[in-house]
């Protein structure tokens, strides 16, 4: 900020001074002095400060002299018009010329020593041509717009020539000096050389004003003259605060390469310059000076001379980049590993002969990497170069000249940040006889002759290897799958040993296909499969679900249709189990899945015993559960969101248990569908929720009364008669019974007769648990349905989770459109039932509103509130 802020007021002096020059020329004076004494001691102080230890005197000397060259130059200057009355305006003014040599012969002596010799030595005999190029352009320039108008307005002999041609040769030597320092400074010193160089061209542009003046108005050359001296001396200070050092290492910018290119191009443009000035002069009636024409001459011989040199350099360049390609080339193809090289596109650029495809460097070269290797590699290799940083060994296959595919093993380097290179290096090895010989040797130890699968040796190879990185703790987590087939046996009595073999390989491949590539699958007995499962959570779990699906599917033998089935024990594996104790787990979960049925699983844990007696003691005792006055019902209200008021009940199945308390209907359900109770329990709870919702008080209207159906119950063929004799011993009429149905009971083509007959009969259908699953806004307007529940799970984000809240507001508007009602099923937050008011939903139900109660004390809420029910109100009354 300290810089920036003195490069502002820097920037406003030659505005003011200009000003004040063509106004009051002693005032100017003073303030030209007075800013060339505060720029003298700032660039003093910069020098200091460069080298606080004066190790670099170069640099420090320079930027001292330049101070002192200012300081000299100007106050001598002041010192002449003050004392003599002049002001060096005039040609013939020697004393004033000469009063002005000792400051230009220390800015160039100040900026040669900005220069170090080491820097001089590496710009050559190019550098030391483009710099005489540029002086003699420069003499030409300073011949013809300044000698040479002041010796036709006033000729000059003797010292007053000589003082003034000196001059102009010191000016353009200031000049080609500061442009050698441009030429051969770093990147981060080229900014201040450039400015330094428009520092200079002002004030040389001050004195050829000064000398060629005579025929400006008095009023206007001082403020000219004074506001180029003023540019100057801004200019000088900007340079010395952009000033680095002359050691400064910085990587190069734009303007930096920009800079030089300005550089090496600034002699040639300032000689085309040069040669118009010169040949325009004959045009004003004027003649170029004799020295102005030898400059010319000069200038033409240095670009023959330049030319020359330039080619001789880039012939060099040329010479070394070719033995230094051929050096690589060599060293590439006397090496073991081949090299691949890539762009920033990931396209091959360039590629060891060892790799180069039957097509040759045309097939390969330009083309990405991912489309010349092997089609089932190509993903892997894309994703692989696609990372910010590739790391790692990767292999991949990619055809040799001969046509057959090669497995190479490829460690990466990223240079793509290096200027030369711009691209990811592969250094790649041929390992094909290697994994030949690794694979034939494994195959015989660790393979199983018949599936092809890892034996059990591998497998507890396998094994032994994962629980002892187990260790580490980010270590992925590993589960042991133990899959036991049957039917095997039976196949074999009927069909014989060979379609067993078919149906193991089959079985196999298809547990092969069913896992993640990483996960092993092992024959390790006669009708036992394993796999080793990666993944954290219930991943092992969904990969031991899809191995019993695609084993139950049916197994197609020359002998006929084999079907088999199976049980999956998964045991978690965990740091400091051996590979017995882990077996064994296994085993225990597997023995359990076979005691539970075919198609099970189970995953072990040190409550297995326990969990699966309590399976079996429900299963059992469920089925005299509702003559033991177990089962019961509870009722949840359904509010209409406009008013407040209970419109609806829902009629819950309950277990409670004698021993084990209240089982929640996600558990005994199951267990009764499977046991073949679930028809008689759903055609008990019909009945009597029929019965005690005929009994309810509605305070005028008809309190709606729902009933959860299954689809076993629809498939069944009963619903229709069961629910006719359920209205009729309660005499509830059906207006007020809704049956609640899933999606997928809905769906089929079976379900269209019992749901037609039960809307004929007044009853009102409601489609359950929308949003739980595979639930389709479309199919909505198919289904024959009066009511639509959206599910807790679909609403349990519809807060927070603008695409749930979008589907939500597409349900309610086809409802809408649909003349179908919707009720919000489990709301639980004060926020969703707002959001659900705001989208316009007209019901809900759930524990915000009122928890499933009995039914007295449905009864009270109902007599107590006037059927009106608010959040929180079910606290007060109980149930």
């Amino acid at each position: 900020m300290r810089r920036r802020a003195s490069a502002e007021w820097l920037l406003a002096v030659p505005v003011l001074t200009g000003a004040a020059g063509g106004v009051a020329p002693t005032v100017a004076a003073v303030l030209l002095l007075t800013t060339a004494l505060v720029t003298a001691a700032l660039m003093w102080t910069r020098g200091t400060r460069l080298d606080p230890g004066a190790p670099r005197r170069g640099v420090l000397r320079g930027w001292r002299l330049l101070a002192v060259a200012v300081v000299v130059g100007l106050a001598g200057a002041g010192v002449v018009a003050l004392v003599d009355g002049r002001s060096a305006r005039s040609p013939s003014d020697t004393v004033g010329q000469l009063a002005s040599l000792p400051s230009v012969l220390l800015a160039l002596v100040a900026l040669l020593t900005l220069i170090t010799r080491s820097q001089l030595r590496a710009g050559g005999a190019r550098l030391l041509t483009e710099t005489a190029l540029f002086f003699s352009a420069s003499v030409v320039l300073a011949q013809v717009l300044v000698v040479g108008p002041a010796l036709a307005g006033q000729p000059l002999t003797g010292p007053g020539r000589l003082v003034l041609e000196l001059i102009c040769l010191l000016t353009a030597g200031v000049l080609s000096a500061v442009l050698v320092l441009v030429a051969v400074s770093s990147g981060a010193r080229r900014v201040t050389g450039a400015l330094l160089l428009l520092a200079a061209t002002a004030w040389a542009g001050a004195r050829g004003l000064a000398v060629v003046g005579e025929d400006l108005p008095r009023s206007v050359l001082p403020g000219w003259v004074v506001g180029a001296q003023l540019a100057g001396l801004v200019l000088l200070c900007l340079a010395a605060l952009r000033d680095p050092g002359a050691d400064a290492v910085a990587p190069p910018s734009r303007a930096a390469v920009r800079l030089s290119l300005a550089g090496q191009l600034l002699p040639h443009l300032v000689l085309v310059v040069a040669v118009l000035v010169y040949l325009g002069v004959p045009l004003t009636g004027s003649r170029p000076t004799p020295a102005a024409g030898v400059a010319l001459l000069c200038c033409l011989a240095l670009t023959a001379v330049h030319r020359a040199v330039a080619a001789r350099d880039e012939s060099r360049v040329g010479s070394r980049l070719r033995r230094s390609e051929a050096y690589f080339r060599s060293l590439v193809r006397s090496s073991s590993d081949a090299v691949l090289i890539l762009d920033g596109d990931l396209r091959v650029s360039w590629a060891a002969p060892s790799l180069l495809p039957p097509g040759g460097a045309a097939a390969l070269t330009g083309r990405p990497l991912a489309d010349v290797v092997h089609p089932d590699d190509a993903q892997a290799v894309r994703g692989w170069l696609a990372a910010d940083a590739p790391t790692g060994l990767r292999s991949f296959r990619l055809q040799d000249a001969a046509g057959d595919w090669r497995v190479l093993e490829a460690g990466v380097s990223d240079l793509r940040a290096d200027d030369d290179v711009q691209g990811l290096v592969l250094q790649c090895r041929d390992v094909t006889a290697r994994l030949d010989r690794e694979l034939e040797l494994s195959s015989l130890a660790y393979t199983d002759p018949l599936t092809g699968l890892p034996n059990r040796a591998a497998q507890q190879t396998a094994l032994d290897a994962l629980l002892a990185g187990l260790a580490d703790p980010a270590a992925e987590d590993v589960a042991l799958l133990l899959v036991e087939v049957h039917g095997l046996a039976a196949a074999g009595e009927h069909a014989g040993r060979d379609v067993v073999d078919v149906a193991l390989v089959e079985i196999a491949r298809r547990l092969r296909a069913t896992v993640r590539a990483e996960d092993q699958v092992a024959r390790i007995g006669a009708e036992l499969f394993s796999v080793l499962a990666h993944g954290t959570g219930d991943e092992p779990d969904r990969v031991a679900s899809r191995c019993l699906s695609v084993i139950d599917a049916p197994v197609t033998t020359e002998a006929g249709i084999v079907d088999l089935t199976a049980v999956v024990g998964l045991a978690p594996l965990t740091a400091g189990l051996t590979v017995d104790a882990a077996g064994d787990r296994a085993e225990l979960a597997v023995r359990d899945a076979r005691a539970a049925g075919v198609g099970s699983l189970r995953r072990y844990r040190a409550e297995l015993t326990a969990a699966r007696d309590r399976r079996e003691q429900l299963r059992l005792d469920l089925v005299d559960a509702r003559e033991r006055g177990e089962l019961g019902l509870v009722w949840q209200p359904i509010v209409a969101l406009a008013d407040h008021r209970v419109t609806g009940v829902e009629a819950l199945l309950r277990w409670q248990h004698p021993l084990h308390g209240d089982v929640p209907p996600e558990e005994f359900l199951p267990l009764a569908e499977r046991a073949g109770l679930l028809v008689d329990l759903q055609r008990w709870a019909l009945h009597s929720a029929t019965t005690a919702a005929a009994s309810l008080p509605g305070h005028g209207l008809e309190l709606k009364l729902g009933v959860n159906v299954s689809a076993e119950h629809l498939a069944a063929g009963t619903l229709v008669g069961d629910v006719a004799s359920a209205l009729r011993a309660s005499g509830l009429s059906p207006e007020r019974l809704v049956v609640e149905i899933a999606e997928s009971a809905l769906a089929g083509r079976d379900a269209t007769d019992d749901v037609t007959a039960l809307r004929l009969m007044g009853v009102r259908l409601a489609l359950d648990d929308f949003g739980s699953g595979n639930s389709s806004l479309r199919g909505l307007g198919r289904l024959p349905v009066d009511i639509i529940k959206l599910d807790r799970a679909l609403l349990s984000r519809v807060d927070r989770d603008p695409y749930t809240r979008a589907i939500c507001e597409a349900v309610l508007s086809l409802g809408a459109a649909l003349r179908v009602d919707v009720v919000a099923e489990g709301v639980e937050t004060a926020s969703q039932l707002g959001v659900l008011q705001a989208l316009g939903c007209g019901y809900a139900q759930g524990f915000l509103l009122a928890r499933p109660m009995g039914l007295s004390a449905l009864e009270d809420l109902l007599e107590s509130h006037d059927g009106l029910l608010w959040p929180g109100i079910v606290g007060r009354v109980g149930g």
